[in-house]
Formats: C-alpha cells, structure tokens, sequence
C-alpha cells in the first residue's frame, strides 16, 4: 500500500512538468490581441507626433527666411523683384507706365522708331497706320501712337485711337510736321480700387511745322486710369512690332479710361 501511494506521489511532479512544457506555444485571447492592438496604434500615434513635429520645425525655418529678391530671366538678366500681391503694383511702376505709354503715345515725329544703327542714321518716314475714325472717313494715326495704343484696354483702345486720328496732323505722315507732349507734371497715383489707380497729368502738345518752327501749343490735361492686368510671357524669339506690343504691356497694367481734367483752381 505504501509503494502504490508512493509511486502515485512520484507521477504527480511529472504531469505538472509536461503541463508547464505545453505552455511553452500558449493561444492569444481576444483581451491579449486588443492589448497589442492598442499598444501598436499608440506607438504609430508617436511616431506621427515626431513627424509632425519634425514638419513644424522645417516649416517654422521656411516662414523666418527671406524672399528672393533677386531673379534671372531666361535671358541670362538679374533683376530685383519684391513679394506683392497680383493685384498690387508700386507708386513707382504706376508712374513710369503712364509716363512712357503716354509719351511714345502722343509723340509723333513723322520718322519710324529706328531698330538699327544704319536706320537711326537714315530714318525712314512714317507712313501711319490706318484706322476708321469717328467721322467714318479713313484715318490715320503714326505708327507709334498705334504700338503704343496697345497698353490700353480692349473696350476703349478703338475709341481713343479714333480720336488720336481725328488730331493728327497730316503734315506728320508727309515729314513737314511734328508733335511733340511736354509732360509738366504727372501727380503720384491715387488708389481707387483694388488693383486700379487713377493718375493725374498736366502736359502740352506742342506742334511743330515748316511756317512755325516756334510751336503751337496746346493743353494736354488729363486723368488716366489704369489697371492692373496680368502681364504676358515674353517669347525668347520675337522682333518688330510684335516685341513692342509685349514690351508695353510687360508692366503688368493697361488704361482703361482717360478724361479731361478738370481746373481745381485759377
């Protein structure tokens, strides 16, 4: 009786051993799984909070650096550029559009804008480009006045170029005469709208001809808006009329109104 028990009391350590070796492949339970589940989303939750972390830094050094101010176009030019809104243009371009566009406009000299040496020594004559003019009767206005005419809006640039014509001496198109504008003084421009500006200019047209070399003058007062528009791109291969049609527009702005200034006082 006593080995029986005895050999009994020996088999129990050996069960409890296999049992400990099978649990050496145990089975996840479904609390097991959600654990790691949870574990894993909260290590890819940190891992996200660097990355973002990271981005933030790189983004907080982008916004402390300075814009480039300095560019170069295709044609190998540098040139200084400031960070403005599309619709935003500098007192300074304003000014130096309607001055030019104005001048090249209103200048008429009977001669053909030169393109070579040989042409600026031997200018040829204007022979202007012809147009309706309000009368219905054909007109013309010089060839510079129509390039330029070009920095004017699509709705009244036949209408002013009418009237050019209609104040164009003939005598411009047969080399007796000239017109030449005598800006006196062009007022910075007012802001009256997002991206339009008005601008004020006092002027002459003096006129010069073969019975009068002193010059008739005549008052060229005027209040010319502008817009901002956006500017075309520059083919690298362009020449002739073509190039000066991108040039006056290259700015960015256009007029699209001019009217009679009025007297503020005597």
């Amino acid at each position: 009786m006593n080995i029986h028990t005895n050999n009994l009391n020996s088999e129990i350590p050996e069960k409890k051993r296999l049992r400990f070796l099978n649990r050496s492949h145990p089975e996840f339970s479904n609390g097991d799984t959600l654990a790691l589940f949870a574990l894993g989303t909260f290590g890819l939750h940190i891992l996200t909070f660097l990355i973002l972390l990271v981005l933030y830094g790189s983004y907080s050094q982008l916004s402390k650096k300075a814009p480039p101010s300095l560019v170069q176009l295709s044609t190998g030019k540098s040139i200084k550029v400031a960070p403005i809104g599309s619709l935003e243009r500098t007192p300074q371009v304003v000014l130096r559009f309607v001055a030019d566009t104005m001048t090249l406009m209103m200048n008429w000299s009977g001669t053909l804008t030169p393109n070579t040496v040989e042409e600026a020594t031997k200018p040829k004559g204007d022979p202007g480009i012809d147009i309706n003019s309000l009368g219905k009767s054909r007109g013309k206005v010089a060839s510079a006045a129509w390039q330029a005419s070009h920095a004017l809006s699509e709705d009244f640039r036949k209408e002013f170029l009418q009237k050019v014509a209609d104040i164009t001496p003939s005598g411009v198109f047969k080399g007796t005469t000239q017109v030449v504008l005598v800006p006196l003084s062009i007022q910075p421009p007012i802001k009256i709208a997002e991206g339009k500006w008005k601008v004020k200019m006092i002027a002459n047209l003096t006129i010069f001809d073969q019975s009068n070399n002193l010059g008739e003058v005549i008052p060229f007062n005027k209040e010319i808006f502008v817009q901002a528009v956006e500017a075309p791109e520059y083919p690298a291969t362009i020449n002739g009329f073509a190039a000066v049609i991108y040039q006056v527009r290259s700015s960015g702005l256009e007029i699209y109104a001019i009217r009679d200034l009025a007297r503020e006082n005597l």
